[in-house]
């Protein structure tokens, strides 16, 4: 069985996985703005187009924060601060910090499904850099779910 520090270490290295990636989409979606015409490393066909989708009128506040309030952020900025939330997060081998931790990691991947239908569905479109902080989001539930078992376990 894996050891608690082992699953902490994991989680950090998956979360600041999630820090590199949400810091580019960042980068694109500034550039992007800044710059028409932009072409992203991500933009890798036409209907495959990073740029696209993380300038799209869904890319900040998930699409539902009313324009103009400061809740209208990037997303890629509530994952930054998501990540960095669980990094400091798997610091903690508390039954109670953990668990809070799993419901953060749930809520992460429900709003993935959500950004993923408004991708797929909405968009029409495929972005690598969405794509990949979705399976990053399932990996912090799964290895979060291992460390709660196992101070579970430990407990008993």
């Amino acid at each position: 069985m894996m050891k608690s520090v082992a699953l902490s270490r994991y989680i950090t290295v998956v979360a600041i996985a999630g820090v590199l990636v949400s810091t580019y989409a960042l980068y694109v979606e500034m550039a992007a703005e800044a710059h028409p015409g932009y072409k992203a490393l991500c933009d890798i066909a036409e209907y495959a187009s990073c740029s696209r989708v993380l300038t799209s009128e869904y890319s900040k506040g998930f699409g539902v924060m009313p324009k103009e309030s400061s809740l209208e952020v990037p997303n890629c900025i509530y994952g930054i601060l998501f990540y960095c939330i669980m990094i400091l997060l798997a610091t903690f081998d508390q039954k109670f910090i953990v668990r809070l931790q799993f419901y953060l990691a749930i809520a992460s991947v429900a709003s993935s499904v959500y950004l993923a239908y408004l991708l797929a569905f909405v968009l029409r479109d495929f972005c690598i850099v969405c794509v990949s902080t979705y399976f990053i989001n399932a990996a912090l539930v799964g290895l979060v779910y291992k460390k709660d078992r196992l101070l579970t376990e430990k407990s008993k």
